[in-house]
């Protein structure tokens, strides 16, 4: 009898202890002073809608949201469409020793909320440095008028078309080609990596007057920019620019390396240098020996 009695005691002893001590402080909790019972009040329910009342973030891992890729060289990437106004400054070395000073105002206007659209303006101011008997020349320079439009927008790959006008507003034949000149092009812009972009365009450009003859600008240009995020504000890209000029039968090719440097942390101002040079023998001597040159811009 002893033996059973003990067994019956510990196994109460171990389905006391067993019992949870939340249970036994809530038990506790609900028996106030005097023995009388005390409602527990129900916790009051959390809305669902807080997990989602924060504001959505754009991804770090989406390349065509990446602004330091997004205005590596955006000037010549015709997906670009927010607004900007750029301050460019190039130097040009040409064949024979003439050389060139450009200076551009280039402003680009969204339209609409969804910014699928654009229209921009770029005006040039040049200066050329004419050698061994070729006469020097500054002044306004041809005036490039701006459309563009997106035909298709997602994750990893957008695309769109460009209609351009280059107005003869050149102050003289040594500072631009002075010609009207109407361009198409279409473009596209995809993501290859979380931190790389691939752009390209295809374009044709054609003149429709001229101020001093025949007619020169008839030429198909591709491109290709391959842009590649190094840090959070800083990346950098390569342009490689060709164009088939029908006139000459010949092609023209350059390749452009740059850097992109977001100069504060709202995103709105980027400074990007770069360096461009021919890649053939007709580019060096009817376009240019090398050329350096510097963007600074603004997005609002």
């Amino acid at each position: 009898m002893r033996v059973q009695a003990l067994v019956i005691t510990l196994y109460v002893a171990s389905f006391v202890t067993a019992s949870p001590p939340t249970a036994r402080a809530q038990d506790a909790q609900a028996i106030g002073p005097g023995g009388q019972q005390r409602t527990q009040p129900s916790a009051p329910a959390t809305p669902t809608v807080a997990k989602t009342s924060a504001p959505a973030t754009r991804s770090t891992d989406d390349a065509l949201e990446n602004p330091v890729l997004e205005q590596a060289d955006e000037g010549d990437n015709i997906t670009y469409m927010q607004s900007r106004v750029a301050f460019k400054y190039n130097h040009d070395e040409y064949n024979g020793g003439a050389s060139g000073d450009r200076v551009r105002v280039d402003w680009l206007q969204s339209l609409g909320s969804s910014q699928r659209f654009a229209a921009g303006i770029e005006i040039p101011v040049v200066h050329f440095n004419g050698d061994d008997g070729e006469p020097s020349g500054n002044g306004l320079g041809d005036i490039k008028l701006q459309f563009r439009g997106m035909l298709g927008k997602g994750e990893k790959f957008e695309n769109a078309v460009g209609f351009e006008i280059t107005l003869p507003s050149a102050s003289n034949d040594q500072v631009c080609e002075n010609e009207a000149a109407i361009r198409v092009v279409w473009g596209f812009s995809a993501q290859v990596a979380s931190q790389t972009l691939l752009s390209g365009e295809l374009g044709y450009n054609k003149a429709v007057q001229s101020s001093h003859g025949p007619l020169g600008t008839n030429s198909i240009e591709p491109e290709l920019i391959l842009s590649q995020a190094f840090a959070k504000r800083a990346g950098g890209y390569l342009d490689w620019d060709t164009y088939y000029d029908f006139s000459a039968s010949a092609c023209a090719q350059t390749l452009k390396a740059g850097v992109e440097f977001e100069l504060d942390h709202s995103e709105k101002w980027g400074l990007s240098p770069y360096f461009q040079f021919p890649l053939n023998h007709f580019t060096r001597i009817t376009e240019f020996k090398n050329s350096v040159g510097v963007e600074l811009s603004y997005n609002f």
